[in-house]
């Protein structure tokens, strides 16, 4: 159905396909679909792989500011996160840095740039000579910045108009498409350390060929299996050693869920309000729930805390920054540590850092005590939630 306004075509909303059926990634977990296993990592598992995650947080810790030459510059240097994708990524990317712009506890060196463009799907980007990389530079120097100051990437990709439906054959030449931009990611931004990708948002109420479903559901498993081959070694997506070409690679937030049914995120798409006409490109409501959740990703992910928050503060008070006087002591810990928020009524969790929670406990009032004399040496996360909607990420180090 389309109807004219104001002299233009406007395609209405399929608002009728709330759900197409098929289970987010995430909520299939070690279930299977068209023999493939669910789960964002190898075996079902929603979690990085803990070598996998160690990379990253080594990673991490090497991002510092850089000069427009790309050398270490603690006072003038700037880190510089970049997006690349299609339309669909530059209007969600423009949300999230309205967003952040408001995080006080920002890195104060960390700086945005979109690069994402409409119209540019990953057929287009694949040719390292389209004008989509000449776009970035354009925009990176008018910022007044330059490509070797470029360390983080988030990715969001798509094909356009898409025609092989054959969910093996697709998503392989698929990932192939995206393993050849995260070459072109490396030789062109040639200091990116980090990439996080993210998979489309649903698309059963498009009313366009240009990315329905399920190619926008088959994007996920396409992110899914790159990743998956750069854990198991696959060189040609190395990121490390004497031949990099490729950074390390990990999801972002997972974005598809089956319409009005809630994924293991409560992430849902609602139609007409999260949608414009054509049912592909979000409307601003959308773009928010996309921005909210780039926005909990990088402030709380353990590989992007040391680069995306500033090392004094890590409160947040719905998405602008909170000063508390937090206490973790002692930090390095031994059999005991205390989490301290005075007057406040709080919960904490405590993950690995391969991501698996391995404590949590509620209400508590000032002051809690944690016997971690059955932890593992290493690095833990600890992430407080305070009944004023503050959260407070912190890591302690345990030596028992």
């Amino acid at each position: 159905m389309a109807f004219l306004l104001s002299n233009h075509t406007i395609n209405a909303q399929n608002c009728a396909n709330t759900s197409v059926g098929y289970q987010s990634i995430t909520d299939l977990g070690t279930g299977y679909w068209q023999g493939m296993q669910g789960g964002l990592y190898p075996n079902g598992s929603n979690y990085r792989p803990a070598f996998h995650n160690q990379q990253g947080l080594m990673i991490a810790s090497q991002i510092l500011p850089l000069d427009t030459a790309g050398n270490v510059d603690y006072i003038n240097g700037k880190i510089i996160w970049l997006s690349i994708g299609m339309s669909n990524t530059t209007s969600e990317t423009q949300m999230f840095i309205s967003l952040v712009t408001t995080l006080q506890n920002k890195n104060p060196k960390l700086d945005f740039i979109d690069g994402a463009q409409g119209g540019k799907h990953i057929g287009l980007i694949v040719n390292p000579n389209d004008n989509f990389w000449q776009t970035i530079n354009s925009r990176l120097a008018a910022a007044g910045y330059t490509p070797k100051q470029v360390q983080v990437v988030w990715f969001k990709q798509a094909d356009g108009q898409p025609t092989d439906t054959s969910f093996a054959t697709y998503t392989d030449a698929l990932k192939i498409k995206f393993r050849t931009v995260m070459q072109i990611i490396k030789t062109k931004f040639p200091n990116t350390k980090l990439c996080y990708l993210s998979n489309r948002i649903y698309a059963g109420y498009a009313t366009t060929s240009l990315n329905p479903e399920p190619f926008a559901y088959y994007t996920g498993w396409a992110v899914k299996r790159l990743i998956e081959d750069q854990i198991n070694g696959d060189t040609a997506l190395s990121y490390s050693g004497a031949n990099l070409r490729s950074p390390w690679l990990s999801w972002g937030p997972n974005l598809w869920a089956d319409g009005i049914n809630p994924n293991l995120d409560s992430l849902t798409w609602i139609c007409p309000n999260d949608f414009n006409s054509d049912g592909t490109h979000p409307a601003n409501p959308g773009r928010i729930k996309v921005a909210n959740r780039l926005l909990r990703f990088f402030s709380t992910d353990s590989t992007a805390i040391p680069w995306f928050l500033n090392s004094t503060s890590t409160g947040i008070i719905n998405n602008v920054n909170s000063v508390h006087p937090i206490k973790i002591y002692p930090n390095p810990a031994q059999n005991i540590f205390n989490v301290e928020l005075p007057d406040v009524l709080f919960e904490i969790n405590i993950t690995e850092i391969t991501g698996k929670r391995i404590f949590k406990e509620k209400d508590i009032f000032g002051k809690a005590q944690i016997d971690c004399k059955n932890f593992s040496n290493g690095i833990y996360f600890i992430r407080v939630t305070t009944n004023k909607q503050e959260i407070w990420n912190r890591k302690i180090i345990i030596k028992n």
